[in-house]
């Protein structure tokens, strides 16, 4: 996990709290958000999310996403298997964080797959300036 996907997980985790979620599973490192620890998430459907988390009415998934996870078909794949998991119950959420820069490549990727306008999908914008550098190789 490279600092830039670790550091929009620990943002993640702050949002999905602000929505009403405590978190449950945490793939990271758990000193960002607080002092407890967190086990692995479990594979949703195939494919094991960022962060869940949960509270009496349903579940959020968090995932995190750099500008270059976009164009994978790994990416697409769990992003169609956390949308079928929102089919489950009105109330489960999916929050995908990105960097500013790569948001419309996302609204591209959740328009095609028949996300991008349900209220159950939130996109959490990371300003580029908060990131960690990485060097580009």
């Amino acid at each position: 996990m490279s600092e830039r996907h670790e550091f929009i997980v620990s943002a993640l985790a702050r949002k999905i709290r602000t929505m009403g979620f405590e978190i449950l599973f945490f793939e990271g490192n758990s000193a960002d958000i607080g002092t407890k620890k967190f086990d692995f998430p479990p594979k949703v459907l195939y494919h094991r999310p960022d962060l869940v988390g949960g509270n009496s009415s349903g579940y959020c998934i968090g995932e995190a996403k750099t500008e270059n996870d976009l164009f994978s078909e790994r990416t697409k794949e769990q992003i169609e298997s956390y949308l079928d998991f929102l089919v489950l119950n009105k109330n489960n959420k999916l929050v995908i964080g990105i960097p500013i820069d790569a948001k419309r490549d996302l609204e591209r990727l959740l328009k095609n797959l028949g996300g991008y306008n349900s209220i159950q999908v939130d996109i959490f914008s990371v300003p580029m300036e908060l990131l960690p550098y990485e060097e580009e190789i």
